[in-house]
């Protein structure tokens, strides 16, 4: 691909693009369908000459140039056509030219173009480019010249005239201003596809897809960026129809409606055809009033205004200011009436408003008067709510300063409860060691005795750790789980290669909850690092305990097992057999209400459940 074929792709995307942007702009102006026309011509000359200039064979050119042939057919002829359209130049000679020269010329060029291009032009290549020649005895060819000539002269005598007889400076300014860019178009266009190919120059190929793009970007720009500035009666109708916010209707001298403007069917709700098969009756409360209206117009083209009520499609009323203006030629006959109705819903309404006003100030000049009598008043009752509320201040600060010397009196006396329970359990514990060496009992009793000495100790320890938080109704049970775990172990589990599984979530209990529940966890936790790993394993597997502790709906769930031997069997009597198990049936079943499982056929595993207290 070279630059001779990148050129037009350039210039393809330009033509489609500004097409593009005419179709949107205003498509209903007959000079921006003419141009959009232009564009389209223009971009599939382009397109096929993008293909052309990188064409292999010579039967590719050919194929290629019959496709731009739409193009550089028609765009003479359409060109004329968008001048006349634009400049309203009305030239009788030019319209014979055009309908019996140019559009059958037109029409037969294009007719050899696809069907014996050789006819018109000879193509040859020279260093991957492609050239073409005149043949002098091909008269088609002269034809297809003449044909452009004379297109060139009838655009600058229609832009010439242009310039002459309108006497706006802007539209003298558009004239030369296209027949500059026609005319640099054309003396490129002639150089390149006329002269230069008539003598077999080389200098460069035929251009004109890529220098059209000077004559259709001045047509845009002096199209949509320097208005024409004509008033039309398209543009004033446009203008009423789309913007006047009054109802209009137009009506022939029988009554009926002719036409009327958006407002009017926007508000009224009726579409523009129902509202054409209707008369000034259908849509006046007073017809009447009217015709009146209308037939002074006779003496006058405006009629004084009259108050009346418009009747929408759905049967309800618009108050309006009516008059009628009547509509003549210029031999004064009369053709019709403009009935032009202003909307009066709004001056009602403020109207209604300053009454409204009106009589709220009166209202509100009274309800100052009450209320100063009643802020007066009001004042003096709150003076004494003051006063009143200040005493009862008084009185409830002294009643809370009474309250925190009994709360820190209560306090005292919990501290003194829990401190004189520590030193009873402590002189309990003392008189079971001294029990312990007495010489009347044997070793067997002693241990026992021991056992419970211990258990007392960690029933102290825990009570202990309860009554020193600062909230007994709410305790992290499962922060002191965690603690205890580690205690237990190392006070119990020394020397032992024990992994924990903790899976705890966070709950608080409340104290008569945690006490039974933390001597039941000590138990169980002192059980399984006694006895659970007595004897060697005979697998690789860790000595494991798993402690899990969570929270179904209103049921707590504590699950304490290991992987060690197991329970002795039958299970249905360990809980009278062992005094620890003795001690943790009795603290589930009466203290916690709930429920104990165990079983231990590979470890022992023992399950607490039991519902919270409200």
């Amino acid at each position: 691909m070279n630059i001779l074929s990148v050129l037009p792709i350039f210039s393809f995307l330009i033509f489609l693009q500004t097409g593009i942007y005419a179709f949107w702009k205003g498509w209903k102006r007959p000079s921006v369908k003419v141009f959009v026309l232009l564009a389209g011509l223009f971009a599939v000359y382009s397109g096929g000459y993008a293909l052309f200039f990188s064409a292999e064979t010579v039967e590719k050119v050919y194929l290629y140039d019959k496709i731009a042939a739409l193009g550089w057919v028609f765009f003479p002829i359409v060109t004329v056509w968008f001048f006349l359209i634009m400049t309203r130049i009305k030239n009788r000679v030019i319209y014979i030219i055009s309908i019996f020269f140019l559009i059958p010329v037109s029409i037969y060029s294009y007719y050899l173009a696809i069907t014996d291009l050789e006819s018109i032009k000879l193509y040859y290549g020279v260093k991957d480019n492609w050239f073409y020649s005149i043949d002098e005895t091909l008269a088609a060819y002269f034809i297809f010249i003449l044909y452009l000539i004379v297109s060139i002269l009838i655009s600058y005598f229609v832009l010439i005239s242009w310039y002459y007889t309108e006497s706006s400076n802007r539209h003298k300014f558009q004239a030369k201003g296209l027949i500059t860019v026609l005319s640099i178009f054309w003396s490129i266009t002639f150089f390149s596809n006329l002269f230069l190919p008539y003598f077999q120059g080389h200098i460069i190929p035929a251009i004109a897809p890529v220098n059209s793009l000077i004559l259709f970007l001045g047509i845009f720009w002096f199209l949509f960026f320097v208005p024409s500035g004509f008033i039309t009666h398209e543009i004033v109708y446009n203008l009423i129809v789309n913007r006047i916010k009054e109802f209009l209707f137009i009506v022939d001298s029988t009554g009926k409606i002719q036409k009327t403007n958006q407002f009017t069917l926007t508000n009224l709700r009726y579409n523009s055809y129902e509202l054409s098969r209707s008369y000034i009756s259908d849509i006046f409360t007073d017809p009447l009033k009217v015709e009146e209206a209308i037939n002074s117009t006779q003496t006058r083209s405006v009629s004084r205004q009259i108050r009346i009520d418009l009747i929408t499609k759905n049967k309800e009323q618009i108050p309006v200011m009516l008059y009628v203006i009547k509509i003549t030629d210029h031999y004064k006959r009369t053709h019709g009436y403009v009935l032009s109705c202003l909307d009066f819903r709004q001056k009602l309404k403020l109207r209604d408003e300053v009454s409204e006003r009106v009589r709220t100030e009166k209202n509100l000049s009274q309800i100052r008067k009450e209320l100063e009598m009643l802020v007066k008043r009001r004042t003096q009752e709150l003076q004494e709510a003051n006063y009143r509320l200040q005493q009862e201040v008084l009185d409830r600060k002294s009643a809370e300063e009474q309250i925190k010397a009994d709360l820190q009196e209560k306090l005292s006396l919990v501290q003194e409860v829990h401190h004189r329970v520590k030193n009873n359990i402590q002189m309990i514990i003392s008189l079971v060691n001294m029990l312990c060496s007495h010489p009347k009992i044997d070793a067997s009793a002693s241990e026992k005795l021991r056992d419970v000495a211990e258990k007392v100790r960690y029933i102290s320890r825990i009570h202990e750790d309860f009554y020193s938080s600062p909230n007994l109704s709410n305790i992290n049970f499962s922060k002191y789980l965690k603690k205890a775990v580690g205690e237990l172990y190392r006070n119990y589990g020394r020397g032992k290669d024990i992994v924990f599984k903790l899976n705890i979530t966070d709950h608080y209990l409340d104290i008569s909850e945690a006490i039974p529940l933390g001597i039941v966890l000590n138990e169980l936790l002192i059980n399984s690092l006694y006895y659970a790993f007595e004897k060697e394993k005979k697998t690789n597997e860790k000595n494991t305990i798993s402690i899990e502790f969570y929270k179904n709906s209103q049921t707590f769930t504590m699950v304490v097992s290991d992987n060690g031997v197991g329970l002795p069997l039958p299970y249905k009597d360990i809980r009278t057999t062992k005094v620890g198990l003795q001690l943790v049936n009795v603290l589930v079943k009466e203290h916690l209400k709930g429920k104990l499982t165990y079983y231990g056929n590979k470890g022992a595993t023992f399950m607490i459940s039991f519902t919270k207290s409200e």
